[in-house]
Protein backbone atom coordinates (compact mmCIF):
# COMPACT_ATOMS: atom_id res chain seq x y z
CA UNK A 1 0.00 0.00 0.00
CA UNK A 2 1.36 3.29 -1.34
CA UNK A 3 1.78 6.30 1.65
CA UNK A 4 -1.29 8.24 0.21
CA UNK A 5 -3.40 5.09 0.32
CA UNK A 6 -2.04 4.74 3.76
CA UNK A 7 -3.08 8.54 4.45
CA UNK A 8 -6.70 8.46 3.05
CA UNK A 9 -7.46 5.17 5.10
CA UNK A 10 -6.14 6.64 8.48
CA UNK A 11 -8.28 9.80 7.83
CA UNK A 12 -11.21 7.66 6.66
CA UNK A 13 -10.62 5.35 10.14
CA UNK A 14 -10.22 8.85 12.16
CA UNK A 15 -13.47 10.44 10.67
CA UNK A 16 -15.39 7.20 11.21
CA UNK A 17 -14.38 7.46 14.75
CA UNK A 18 -15.25 10.84 15.19
CA UNK A 19 -18.88 10.36 13.77
CA UNK A 20 -18.98 7.23 16.55
CA UNK A 21 -17.50 9.33 18.85
CA UNK A 22 -20.45 12.28 18.11
CA UNK A 23 -23.25 9.75 17.70
CA UNK A 24 -22.55 8.58 21.31
CA UNK A 25 -22.51 11.67 22.91
CA UNK A 26 -25.65 13.09 20.94
CA UNK A 27 -27.24 9.85 22.47
CA UNK A 28 -26.59 10.51 25.59
CA UNK A 29 -27.78 14.32 25.28
CA UNK A 30 -31.08 12.94 24.08
CA UNK A 31 -31.53 10.88 27.19
CA UNK A 32 -30.50 13.05 29.47
CA UNK A 33 -32.90 15.78 27.42
CA UNK A 34 -35.76 12.75 27.85
CA UNK A 35 -35.03 12.31 32.04
CA UNK A 36 -35.04 16.23 31.94
CA UNK A 37 -38.92 16.50 30.47
CA UNK A 38 -40.22 13.67 32.04
CA UNK A 39 -38.70 15.41 35.57
CA UNK A 40 -39.49 18.97 34.69
CA UNK A 41 -43.06 19.76 35.74
CA UNK A 42 -45.23 22.29 34.04
CA UNK A 43 -45.11 25.83 35.14
CA UNK A 44 -48.14 26.81 36.94
CA UNK A 45 -47.17 30.05 38.09
CA UNK A 46 -49.22 31.77 35.41
CA UNK A 47 -52.05 29.17 35.44
CA UNK A 48 -55.37 30.02 37.18
CA UNK A 49 -57.56 27.21 37.50
CA UNK A 50 -61.27 27.50 38.25
CA UNK A 51 -63.10 26.02 40.46
CA UNK A 52 -64.57 22.54 39.26
CA UNK A 53 -67.50 21.07 39.93
CA UNK A 54 -66.93 17.60 41.20
CA UNK A 55 -69.37 16.14 38.07
CA UNK A 56 -67.59 17.89 35.59
CA UNK A 57 -63.95 16.35 37.05
CA UNK A 58 -66.18 12.96 36.55
CA UNK A 59 -67.50 13.58 33.25
CA UNK A 60 -64.06 15.03 31.98
CA UNK A 61 -62.28 11.61 32.95
CA UNK A 62 -65.41 9.44 31.33
CA UNK A 63 -65.32 11.36 28.50
CA UNK A 64 -61.89 12.40 27.67
CA UNK A 65 -60.02 9.74 29.53
CA UNK A 66 -61.79 6.23 29.50
CA UNK A 67 -63.87 6.86 25.98
CA UNK A 68 -61.06 7.59 24.41
CA UNK A 69 -58.88 4.53 25.43
CA UNK A 70 -61.94 2.67 24.51
CA UNK A 71 -62.22 3.69 21.25
CA UNK A 72 -58.05 3.05 20.96
CA UNK A 73 -58.76 -0.03 22.31
CA UNK A 74 -61.75 -0.91 19.80
CA UNK A 75 -59.41 -0.01 17.02
CA UNK A 76 -56.62 -2.43 18.35
CA UNK A 77 -58.96 -5.57 18.56
CA UNK A 78 -60.52 -5.08 14.86
CA UNK A 79 -56.70 -5.40 13.67
CA UNK A 80 -56.28 -8.28 16.22
CA UNK A 81 -59.39 -10.28 15.43
CA UNK A 82 -58.31 -9.80 11.36
CA UNK A 83 -55.17 -10.92 12.08
CA UNK A 84 -56.66 -13.85 13.65
CA UNK A 85 -58.85 -15.01 11.08
CA UNK A 86 -56.26 -14.17 8.63
CA UNK A 87 -54.02 -16.99 10.75
CA UNK A 88 -56.37 -19.28 11.18
CA UNK A 89 -57.37 -19.55 7.56
CA UNK A 90 -53.65 -19.72 5.93
CA UNK A 91 -52.02 -22.76 5.03
CA UNK A 92 -49.07 -24.03 7.41
CA UNK A 93 -46.13 -22.14 5.01
CA UNK A 94 -46.34 -18.96 6.30
CA UNK A 95 -47.61 -19.35 9.70
CA UNK A 96 -44.10 -18.74 11.47
CA UNK A 97 -44.29 -15.00 9.98
CA UNK A 98 -47.99 -14.66 10.88
CA UNK A 99 -47.91 -15.58 14.16
CA UNK A 100 -45.04 -12.84 14.88
CA UNK A 101 -47.18 -10.29 13.04
CA UNK A 102 -50.19 -12.00 15.65
CA UNK A 103 -48.29 -11.63 18.90
CA UNK A 104 -47.43 -8.14 18.22
CA UNK A 105 -50.82 -7.55 17.22
CA UNK A 106 -52.06 -9.27 20.77
CA UNK A 107 -49.45 -7.28 22.80
CA UNK A 108 -50.82 -3.51 21.07
CA UNK A 109 -54.38 -4.50 22.26
CA UNK A 110 -53.16 -5.81 25.42
CA UNK A 111 -51.18 -2.91 26.70
CA UNK A 112 -54.28 -0.26 25.19
CA UNK A 113 -56.53 -2.61 27.58
CA UNK A 114 -54.59 -2.36 30.30
CA UNK A 115 -54.36 1.82 30.23
CA UNK A 116 -57.89 1.50 29.66
CA UNK A 117 -58.59 -0.56 33.06
CA UNK A 118 -55.91 0.63 35.38
CA UNK A 119 -58.46 2.85 36.95
CA UNK A 120 -61.56 0.98 36.74
CA UNK A 121 -64.71 3.45 36.68
CA UNK A 122 -68.24 3.95 35.17
CA UNK A 123 -69.75 0.61 33.01
CA UNK A 124 -66.31 -0.90 33.49
CA UNK A 125 -67.17 -1.06 37.48
CA UNK A 126 -70.70 -1.75 36.88
CA UNK A 127 -70.72 -4.60 34.38
CA UNK A 128 -67.06 -6.16 35.92
CA UNK A 129 -65.44 -5.64 32.60
CA UNK A 130 -62.07 -7.04 33.90
CA UNK A 131 -63.55 -9.85 34.91
CA UNK A 132 -65.28 -10.46 32.20
CA UNK A 133 -61.93 -10.26 29.65
CA UNK A 134 -58.72 -10.46 31.98
CA UNK A 135 -59.78 -12.98 34.65
CA UNK A 136 -56.41 -14.44 36.13
CA UNK A 137 -55.69 -16.81 36.75
CA UNK A 138 -56.78 -18.95 33.59
CA UNK A 139 -58.30 -22.39 33.71
CA UNK A 140 -56.49 -24.64 31.87
CA UNK A 141 -59.15 -27.36 32.20
CA UNK A 142 -62.43 -24.93 31.30
CA UNK A 143 -60.14 -23.84 28.91
CA UNK A 144 -59.65 -27.04 26.92
CA UNK A 145 -63.20 -27.88 27.84
CA UNK A 146 -64.54 -24.59 26.04
CA UNK A 147 -61.99 -25.38 23.03
CA UNK A 148 -63.78 -28.88 22.97
CA UNK A 149 -67.22 -27.38 22.65
CA UNK A 150 -66.62 -24.91 19.50
CA UNK A 151 -69.08 -21.98 20.87
CA UNK A 152 -70.21 -19.77 18.11
CA UNK A 153 -71.56 -15.95 18.52
CA UNK A 154 -72.43 -14.12 21.42
CA UNK A 155 -74.86 -16.27 23.09
CA UNK A 156 -72.80 -19.59 22.86
CA UNK A 157 -69.68 -17.08 24.35
CA UNK A 158 -72.13 -16.30 26.51
CA UNK A 159 -72.24 -19.82 28.38
CA UNK A 160 -68.32 -20.56 28.63
CA UNK A 161 -67.24 -18.84 31.95
CA UNK A 162 -64.99 -15.79 32.67
CA UNK A 163 -61.82 -18.25 33.75
CA UNK A 164 -61.72 -19.86 30.04
CA UNK A 165 -61.73 -16.93 27.53
CA UNK A 166 -60.62 -13.28 27.42
CA UNK A 167 -57.12 -11.89 26.71
CA UNK A 168 -55.71 -14.53 29.49
CA UNK A 169 -56.79 -17.28 27.07
CA UNK A 170 -55.66 -15.73 24.10
CA UNK A 171 -51.98 -15.17 26.03
CA UNK A 172 -52.16 -18.80 26.22
CA UNK A 173 -53.03 -19.99 22.84
CA UNK A 174 -50.97 -17.80 20.63
CA UNK A 175 -47.85 -19.16 22.41
CA UNK A 176 -48.47 -22.84 22.46
CA UNK A 177 -46.59 -25.27 19.40
CA UNK A 178 -49.90 -26.58 18.29
CA UNK A 179 -51.35 -23.36 17.46
CA UNK A 180 -52.35 -23.74 13.82
CA UNK A 181 -54.58 -22.91 10.92
CA UNK A 182 -57.93 -25.25 10.94
CA UNK A 183 -57.57 -26.13 14.45
CA UNK A 184 -59.92 -26.43 17.12
CA UNK A 185 -57.74 -23.70 19.20
CA UNK A 186 -57.50 -21.92 16.02
CA UNK A 187 -61.12 -20.90 15.47
CA UNK A 188 -61.68 -20.84 19.50
CA UNK A 189 -58.91 -17.84 19.54
CA UNK A 190 -61.08 -15.98 17.01
CA UNK A 191 -64.52 -16.43 18.97
CA UNK A 192 -62.48 -15.18 21.81
CA UNK A 193 -61.16 -11.88 20.42
CA UNK A 194 -64.98 -11.04 18.79
CA UNK A 195 -66.18 -11.80 22.34
CA UNK A 196 -63.78 -9.23 23.86
CA UNK A 197 -65.00 -6.89 20.78
CA UNK A 198 -68.68 -6.81 21.96
CA UNK A 199 -67.63 -6.38 25.76
CA UNK A 200 -65.49 -3.62 25.06
CA UNK A 201 -68.40 -1.79 22.52
CA UNK A 202 -70.55 -2.41 25.40
CA UNK A 203 -68.66 0.37 27.56
CA UNK A 204 -71.22 3.12 26.94
CA UNK A 205 -69.20 6.31 28.74
CA UNK A 206 -71.98 8.77 28.15
CA UNK A 207 -73.80 7.16 30.86
CA UNK A 208 -71.02 7.36 33.48
CA UNK A 209 -72.14 10.61 35.92
CA UNK A 210 -75.94 8.91 35.59
CA UNK A 211 -74.50 5.87 37.25
CA UNK A 212 -73.67 7.80 40.49
CA UNK A 213 -69.99 8.11 41.12
CA UNK A 214 -68.79 10.53 43.07
CA UNK A 215 -65.74 11.72 44.22
CA UNK A 216 -65.38 9.56 47.03
CA UNK A 217 -65.72 6.33 45.03
CA UNK A 218 -63.37 7.89 42.09
CA UNK A 219 -60.90 9.03 44.38
CA UNK A 220 -60.78 5.01 46.01
CA UNK A 221 -60.48 3.67 42.74
CA UNK A 222 -57.30 6.19 41.89
CA UNK A 223 -55.92 4.93 45.03
CA UNK A 224 -57.03 1.11 44.34
CA UNK A 225 -55.35 1.49 40.97
CA UNK A 226 -51.93 2.71 42.56
CA UNK A 227 -51.96 0.03 45.18
CA UNK A 228 -52.84 -2.55 42.37
CA UNK A 229 -49.36 -1.34 40.50
CA UNK A 230 -47.36 -1.18 43.56
CA UNK A 231 -48.12 -4.79 45.17
CA UNK A 232 -50.05 -6.87 42.32
CA UNK A 233 -48.38 -6.26 39.74
CA UNK A 234 -44.63 -5.29 40.63
CA UNK A 235 -43.82 -5.74 44.30
CA UNK A 236 -45.10 -9.02 44.24
CA UNK A 237 -43.74 -11.15 41.48
CA UNK A 238 -40.43 -9.01 42.79
CA UNK A 239 -40.58 -10.74 46.74
CA UNK A 240 -41.91 -14.58 44.60
CA UNK A 241 -38.86 -13.89 42.60
CA UNK A 242 -36.24 -13.66 45.05
CA UNK A 243 -37.90 -16.25 47.70
CA UNK A 244 -37.63 -18.84 44.88
CA UNK A 245 -34.19 -17.20 43.58
CA UNK A 246 -32.96 -17.96 47.26
CA UNK A 247 -34.07 -21.49 47.36
CA UNK A 248 -32.03 -22.03 44.37
CA UNK A 249 -35.17 -22.56 42.06
CA UNK A 250 -35.56 -20.31 38.96
CA UNK A 251 -33.12 -17.88 40.01
CA UNK A 252 -33.83 -15.94 36.73
CA UNK A 253 -37.36 -14.89 38.18
CA UNK A 254 -40.61 -15.14 36.32
CA UNK A 255 -42.43 -11.88 36.12
CA UNK A 256 -46.23 -10.73 34.57
CA UNK A 257 -46.59 -10.93 30.63
CA UNK A 258 -42.88 -12.00 30.33
CA UNK A 259 -43.97 -14.55 27.57
CA UNK A 260 -44.49 -11.36 25.30
CA UNK A 261 -41.58 -9.68 26.65
CA UNK A 262 -44.10 -7.40 27.86
CA UNK A 263 -43.18 -6.65 31.74
CA UNK A 264 -42.16 -3.19 31.55
CA UNK A 265 -44.13 -1.69 28.72
CA UNK A 266 -47.38 -3.19 30.74
CA UNK A 267 -46.45 -1.49 34.17
CA UNK A 268 -45.42 1.56 31.98
CA UNK A 269 -49.16 1.40 30.45
CA UNK A 270 -51.18 0.75 33.38
CA UNK A 271 -48.85 3.91 35.00
CA UNK A 272 -50.15 5.94 32.21
CA UNK A 273 -53.80 5.33 33.14
CA UNK A 274 -53.50 6.48 36.13
CA UNK A 275 -50.95 9.80 35.52
CA UNK A 276 -53.26 10.93 33.26
CA UNK A 277 -56.21 11.36 35.96
CA UNK A 278 -53.20 13.06 38.81
CA UNK A 279 -51.54 15.65 36.74
CA UNK A 280 -51.68 18.32 34.46
CA UNK A 281 -49.45 17.69 31.25
CA UNK A 282 -50.64 20.51 28.66
CA UNK A 283 -49.09 24.09 29.06
CA UNK A 284 -52.66 25.86 29.82
CA UNK A 285 -55.40 25.30 32.23
CA UNK A 286 -57.42 22.04 31.52
CA UNK A 287 -61.41 22.89 30.79
CA UNK A 288 -63.97 19.91 31.50
CA UNK A 289 -65.69 20.28 28.06
CA UNK A 290 -62.54 19.39 26.26
CA UNK A 291 -59.97 17.94 28.39
CA UNK A 292 -59.46 15.67 31.60
CA UNK A 293 -59.45 17.01 34.79
CA UNK A 294 -56.67 15.64 36.87
CA UNK A 295 -56.51 15.36 40.37
CA UNK A 296 -54.22 18.08 40.46
CA UNK A 297 -56.08 20.59 38.45
CA UNK A 298 -59.03 19.67 40.83
CA UNK A 299 -57.20 20.25 44.29
CA UNK A 300 -55.91 23.80 42.98
CA UNK A 301 -59.38 24.92 41.60
CA UNK A 302 -59.94 24.16 45.74
CA UNK A 303 -57.24 26.56 46.92
CA UNK A 304 -55.65 23.56 48.13
CA UNK A 305 -51.80 24.37 46.50
CA UNK A 306 -49.37 22.84 48.80
CA UNK A 307 -51.51 19.49 48.69
CA UNK A 308 -51.12 19.94 44.55
CA UNK A 309 -47.39 20.85 44.46
CA UNK A 310 -47.07 17.45 46.71
CA UNK A 311 -48.96 15.49 44.28
CA UNK A 312 -46.80 16.75 41.61
CA UNK A 313 -43.85 16.14 43.33
CA UNK A 314 -44.98 12.52 43.71
CA UNK A 315 -46.10 11.90 40.87
CA UNK A 316 -42.90 12.88 38.87
CA UNK A 317 -40.80 10.57 41.50
CA UNK A 318 -43.05 7.96 40.30
CA UNK A 319 -42.95 8.71 36.64
CA UNK A 320 -38.63 9.13 36.39
CA UNK A 321 -38.62 5.32 38.19
CA UNK A 322 -41.00 4.09 35.93
CA UNK A 323 -39.11 4.66 32.64
CA UNK A 324 -36.12 2.80 34.43
CA UNK A 325 -37.36 -0.42 35.44
CA UNK A 326 -35.55 -3.17 33.81
CA UNK A 327 -36.34 -6.49 34.78
CA UNK A 328 -32.76 -7.99 35.05
CA UNK A 329 -32.04 -5.27 37.17
CA UNK A 330 -34.73 -5.78 40.56
CA UNK A 331 -33.04 -3.16 42.43
CA UNK A 332 -35.01 -0.73 39.80
CA UNK A 333 -38.07 -2.51 40.17
CA UNK A 334 -37.81 -1.59 43.86
CA UNK A 335 -37.37 1.81 43.26
CA UNK A 336 -40.41 2.27 41.75
CA UNK A 337 -42.02 0.00 43.85
CA UNK A 338 -41.21 2.71 46.79
CA UNK A 339 -42.39 5.63 44.67
CA UNK A 340 -45.36 4.26 43.98
CA UNK A 341 -45.64 3.62 47.91
CA UNK A 342 -44.91 6.78 48.39
CA UNK A 343 -47.44 8.26 46.21
CA UNK A 344 -50.28 5.67 47.67
CA UNK A 345 -49.45 6.82 51.26
CA UNK A 346 -49.84 10.26 50.28
CA UNK A 347 -53.03 10.18 48.75
CA UNK A 348 -54.49 7.89 51.31
CA UNK A 349 -53.65 10.41 54.33
CA UNK A 350 -53.15 14.21 52.96
CA UNK A 351 -54.85 14.28 49.64
CA UNK A 352 -58.20 12.37 51.19
CA UNK A 353 -58.04 14.43 54.50
CA UNK A 354 -57.96 17.71 51.99
CA UNK A 355 -60.60 16.56 49.86
CA UNK A 356 -62.83 15.02 53.19
CA UNK A 357 -63.68 11.40 51.34
CA UNK A 358 -62.77 7.86 53.43
CA UNK A 359 -60.45 5.70 52.20
CA UNK A 360 -62.73 1.87 50.99
CA UNK A 361 -61.66 -1.13 49.56
CA UNK A 362 -61.71 -0.94 45.89
CA UNK A 363 -62.23 -2.83 42.79
CA UNK A 364 -58.42 -2.97 42.19
CA UNK A 365 -57.58 -4.17 45.46
CA UNK A 366 -55.83 -7.74 45.86
CA UNK A 367 -54.48 -9.94 48.67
Amino acid sequence: MNPQHQHELKTGLLRGLVWVVLAFVLLLVLNFANSAVAAKPVDRSNMLFPYYEVAEVLNSVATHHHAKDTAALTDQLEALSVATAQYCKTDGKTQPANMQQLQAQYAKAYLAWLELSSVVMGPMLDNNTVRQIDFRPLRLNLLERAIKKQPQGAQAMAMIGSPAKGFPALEYLFTQNNFKSGTPQCNYAHEVVLDIERTVAGLKWDDAQALGAGMQLYFNQLVGATHNLAWERMEKPLLKNKDEAGANVTPAGHWPFSEFQLTEKAWAAQWQGIEHLLMVTGQTVPQADTQVIPLEAYLRGLGKIELADTLVKYSIAVDVAMRSNDITKPASVQQSVKALKVLKGFLESEVAKGLKVSIQFSSSDGD
